[in-house]
């Protein structure tokens, strides 16, 4: 299978995701998935859904693109970064714990 083709099952549409994070990086494994190292980034994708850790951002908006999907992941107990990524329009916010079981549906079920 050549890079180009998409395996069976998995996603066809672009995912760009700011994850800075090695480890958790190692977890998107098999999915076929632009990481990012800034929203400018994000934007030279052409990404159809954004996933950002908005743990390790310092504002979650940018990310925010107009007809883009945007997933933003990060700790539990961090209630303000939530909140804030929910004002700037995400579609969805998750705890880390929920993001990473649903990854697979996620990435591939996009």
């Amino acid at each position: 299978m050549t890079k180009s083709q998409t395996p069976a099952g998995a996603s066809s549409k672009r995912v760009a995701a700011f994850v800075p994070n090695l480890m958790d990086r190692s977890r998107f494994d098999g999915s076929k998935v632009a990481f990012v190292s800034s929203a400018t980034a994000v934007g030279e994708t052409a990404a159809e859904l954004v996933i950002v850790d908005i743990d390790r951002c310092d504002d979650p908006a940018p990310f925010r693109l107009d007809g883009v999907t945007v997933i933003g992941f990060g700790s539990h107990v961090d209630v303000e970064s939530a909140n804030t990524a929910r004002e700037a329009g995400y579609d969805e916010v998750l705890a880390r714990s929920v993001f990473f079981r649903r990854l697979g549906k996620i990435v591939d079920g996009f």
